[in-house]
């Protein structure tokens, strides 16, 4: 292959624009970064939720919307390909390894002879014996399949290495972490904020609303608090579990320093990283969460439960503090810590976590992901 030819990728995911996580602003920022170097990017993505445009550009990048017959167990959209073309691909890079989207592409590509690529993001939860009994027969039917058939596998830390392996996956893993680009847009201050006592210390959750980000966690770390802690929180995002933050909010026994935010622009969300105390990020599972890096990367302490290796990441260079995952009396410790720490302690997360993320910035990790496409296509 030549070096500087230009590239037609399709990168596949269940999730992308409109919908909110950070898997599709994973996919998202690596075809508007190959986009930047002159290649030709398409996203096939299921139309959840649906969208008013089914094929539109955004960024660059061409997006084709597959509306789905039904979606299983909310969280599998069933669709067909059978009337999109690969003319003309050179690569797939797949983002997943379960969804009948991604299984359905796989054996398309496979059929048509396009390398495939696959990265693996994380490991999903189930709580219930039947779900755990499930989750082991689609990792052992599907899954692992899905890596096995793929030409080159991605992971995005060396935790996900070491579980692959111990999951029975074969062959060569490239570790390339998640990345991030820095928000170029002014911070502007979310309109429930503005009359808030800037003197007390603020902490924030920012990210999608759901059970997997660990919100009722993070809800319940607050109860705790039987009297005024000394700081607010701000919850910053929307998801299925909008409606319920609602609720729960009005049974905090200290409502009084939740702030609920809603969807944020890029703007507020720089100006809520900038002017935090502290970003508490409450996971059950994570692969490496955006949130975590733009916090880092704007100097902002964050509070990171230990899952998959993340609390190391963030205790290793003293960028924050590590909680035991799922236990909200840990955290509310660790919140009540930040909220408290002097403004020596906090400037040193803070720088140390600014020197960290640089490498995470997309640039970077795009060069790495092209030099595996390269090394695939030779």
């Amino acid at each position: 292959m030549t070096e500087h030819r230009p590239l037609h990728i399709l990168l596949v995911h269940v999730w992308y624009y409109p919908h909110v996580g950070g898997g599709n602003q994973h996919v998202e920022q690596i075809g508007m970064e190959l986009v930047r170097r002159g290649h030709k990017v398409t996203v096939w993505c299921a139309d959840v939720p649906e969208h008013d445009e089914n094929r539109f550009n955004r960024g660059g990048i061409d997006v084709i919307r597959i509306k789905p017959s039904r979606v299983l167990a909310g969280v599998d959209p069933v669709v067909s390909i059978n009337d999109l073309s690969l003319d003309g691909v050179d690569l797939i890079h797949l983002h997943d390894t379960l969804p009948i989207l991604i299984r359905k592409t796989l054996k398309r590509a496979k059929k048509e002879q396009i390398p495939v690529v696959t990265t693996y993001h994380n490991d999903y939860i189930k709580t219930s014996i039947f779900g755990k009994i499930i989750k082991k027969i689609r990792w052992a039917m599907q899954g692992r399949d899905t890596l096995h058939k793929s030409d080159a596998k991605i992971v995005l830390t060396s935790y996900f290495e070491n579980l692959l392996r111990i999951k029975g996956v074969k062959g060569k893993l490239d570790i390339i972490p998640n990345g991030f680009s820095k928000i170029e847009e002014s911070p502007s201050i979310p309109e429930s904020l503005i009359d808030r006592n800037s003197q007390r210390p603020l902490l924030v959750f920012v990210g999608r609303l759901s059970f997997q980000k660990g919100l009722d966690i993070l809800l319940d770390a607050v109860d705790k608090f039987e009297t005024d802690p000394g700081f607010d929180l701000a919850i910053a995002g929307k998801g299925e579990l909008s409606e319920w933050l609602k609720e729960r909010h009005t049974k905090l026994e200290r409502s009084d320093i939740v702030k609920i935010l809603g969807l944020v622009t890029d703007s507020e969300k720089l100006w809520l990283y900038e002017n935090a105390t502290g970003v508490v990020i409450p996971s059950r599972f994570e692969g490496l969460p955006t949130v975590l890096l733009e916090a880092m990367h704007s100097s902002c302490p964050v509070i990171m439960s230990d899952v998959n290796g993340l609390g190391s990441l963030v205790s290793e260079s003293n960028s924050g503090l590590s909680t035991i995952p799922e236990n909200p009396e840990i955290l509310s410790k660790a919140m009540h810590e930040m909220a408290n720490s002097e403004n020596e302690q906090l400037s040193i997360w803070g720088k140390n976590g600014f020197e960290t993320s640089k490498k995470y910035l997309w640039k970077s990790v795009t060069e790495n992901i092209l030099k595996v496409y390269r090394r695939v296509l030779e």
